[in-house]
């Protein structure tokens, strides 16, 4: 995933835009090999090359990229309160061994070698894990995962406007079991303070909640 190259026209954007140059920092890959190829990820090794003609191996994690939901139960982003509801979907997830509170959140699926477009996986997974459709989005923000082994771009959507999708409505996965429950902006918010929270997609979407709580916000 690129890097925007325009961070604004003002001082600060300059200086971020000369913090991202790589510069000395670069790294080019010379070689790269696919060790393992399963589901939707690709485990490679890959030998890359300094500027100062050093070279290193780095085994990464190939990702299509995923997407997460803020869904809050309001009609607007105006009528967003601290006691507005946020969906979460409560979820065992085995690599951590233990369950997690997440907000909902998805990979992008693969059809024909074209992959999903964002927007569209966002709705889908709402549905899918929450049983809710929203009739109004917005994309917020966009992130990577875990920079240190694998290049997953995840695109976090703000969903409004919650409606129940009815008797036809989209499922889980096979093997995924989900709980969907409420809690409001401000219990969310005390849940990270008390350390029940710990996904990262879900501390980035209540940090957005809370600012779009605070009173007289523009």
């Amino acid at each position: 995933m690129t890097l925007p190259s325009d961070f604004g026209g003002d001082a600060l954007g300059a200086r971020l835009k000369e913090l991202l140059t790589p510069g000395a920092l670069a790294e080019t890959t010379a070689e790269r090999e696919t060790l393992v190829k399963a589901a939707y990820m690709d485990w490679r090794r890959e030998v890359v090359l300094r500027t100062d003609g050093s070279s290193h191996t780095r085994f990464t994690v190939g990702h299509p990229g995923a997407v997460a939901i803020l869904a809050i139960d309001a009609a607007d982003e105006s009528t967003v309160t601290s006691e507005s509801p946020i969906i979460f979907v409560r979820q065992f997830r085995t690599a951590t061994g233990r369950l997690l509170l997440e907000i909902p959140a998805g990979t992008l699926d693969t059809v024909d070698g074209q992959r999903e477009e964002a927007a569209a996986a966002a709705a889908r997974e709402l549905e899918e894990e929450t049983g809710l459709v929203a009739f109004r989005w917005r994309h917020l923000r966009s992130f990577y995962t875990a920079p240190g082994f694998t290049d997953e771009w995840m695109e976090l959507h703000l969903a409004l406007s919650l409606r129940p999708a009815g008797e036809e409505r989209r499922t889980p996965d096979h093997d995924e079991a989900l709980e969907a429950v409420r809690l409001t902006v401000a219990e969310a918010a005390e849940a990270v303070q008390r350390g029940a929270i710990v996904d990262a997609k879900s501390l980035i979407a209540i940090s957005l909640a809370e600012g779009l709580a605070l009173p007289g916000r523009p």
